[in-house]
């Protein structure tokens, strides 16, 4: 089987043998939850997301960001840190999907780098809903008000006031 993955911006092939079917999908929001729960939000240049499941081994992540932020994620693979990431797959409408994840490879461009990440998926249990009815509330909005907000936001899926976005 043969596998597109980004580099430098543009497509690559990589054989995989024994992997049977893959999904492939196009990552358009990467956040990590840092173990104090605060979400950082990292800008995408470029990202896709592949389902493995079937064959056993999990999703893989390649995320093409500023590389400004080299030596953090360096660190999280040289300590082979175990890392809580939220990935809005195919449309920012989208609920992020979570997974636990580390960080497999990494390749540093000009201004750019391209981070690959073995992940394995885990299901959302309505975090950013609870997150954002929360936020709604400490704003002061009740009944109606509460409510035609609530519906809007969870189709826009705006950043939450604990989100940081990092460029």
């Amino acid at each position: 089987m043969t596998l597109n993955l980004l580099n430098n911006s543009k497509i690559i092939n990589i054989k995989l043998m024994g992997c049977g079917n893959m999904k492939t999908f196009k990552a358009v929001r990467f956040q990590i939850v840092n173990e104090h729960g605060r979400i950082i939000e990292y800008e995408l240049e470029d990202g896709v997301i592949i389902n493995k499941e079937e064959s056993g081994t999990g999703w893989l992540l390649e995320i093409v960001i500023s590389n400004e932020h080299y030596e953090t994620f360096k660190e999280y693979q040289d300590n082979e840190q175990l890392l809580d990431i939220r990935v809005v797959i195919t449309r920012p409408a989208n609920d992020p999907a979570l997974f636990e994840s580390t960080v497999k490879s990494i390749k540093n461009f000009k201004t750019t780098m391209s981070i690959v990440f073995e992940c394995h998926i885990y299901t959302l249990r309505q975090q950013y809903a609870e997150s954002l009815l929360e936020q709604l509330i400490d704003d002061g909005l009740s009944g109606e008000e509460l409510k035609k907000s609530f519906n809007r936001m969870m189709q826009s899926k705006p950043k939450l006031k604990d989100e940081k976005l990092e460029e």
